[in-house]
């Protein structure tokens, strides 16, 4: 809850309740209620209203997969650089396995797009091939593979991009197999 918010609602008895009616509009996204009458109805209202409310915001916030940025672009420091050319891989690669390394291709193109070096978060088959240095077959198989398992969704012909679920993958499994420790190497 807003600190505002819980300031108004746990201070409300030091306001004057006037018997004016007044009238509050809250909205949450998709949620708007509107609440009209005097001071005490209306706090009354209130304090049902996010009583019912919060506890769905934070189931919601309990099951919906998300991956916070500044998380995300702290799981690539040491793996990922951005350069004046573009966005470099710094780590090692060697002990990744093809799809591994596939992912890592398309973490990459989000990274680059997220700190404005690349204009989209998606890389075309092409760039992976010639990347990874695997076989046409083997990639377009393992980008197959990875979308039938969402982590990967095709979003145009011969072009793909990592799901939200496949950056929490990549960031969970990943990343620990080629970051380097800190303070070595």
């Amino acid at each position: 809850m807003d600190r505002r918010a819980y300031f108004f609602i746990k201070n409300w008895r030091f306001y004057s309740l006037s018997k004016e009616a007044i009238e509050v509009k809250i909205k949450y996204k998709d949620i708007e209620k509107t609440i009209s009458g005097n001071a005490e109805q209306v706090i009354r209202e209130l304090l049902s209203f996010f009583s019912k409310i919060i506890p769905q915001i934070e189931l919601l916030s309990q099951i919906a997969l998300t991956v916070d940025i500044s998380e995300f672009l702290s799981a690539c420091k040491g793996i990922f650089a951005v350069t004046p050319e573009g966005t470099v891989i710094t780590a090692r690669t060697d002990n990744l396995t093809e799809k591994e390394n596939i992912m890592l291709q398309l973490v990459k193109a989000k990274f680059g797009f997220i700190t404005k070096m690349y204009e989209k978060d998606s890389i075309v088959i092409g760039d992976i091939i010639s990347a990874t240095k695997s076989s046409a077959g083997t990639v377009a198989g393992r980008l197959s593979e990875m979308c039938s398992e969402g982590l990967v969704e095709r979003v145009g012909k011969g072009e793909y991009r990592i799901t939200t679920y496949g950056l929490d993958f990549f960031i969970k499994n990943v990343v620990s197999k080629i970051k380097p420790h800190e303070g070595g190497t």
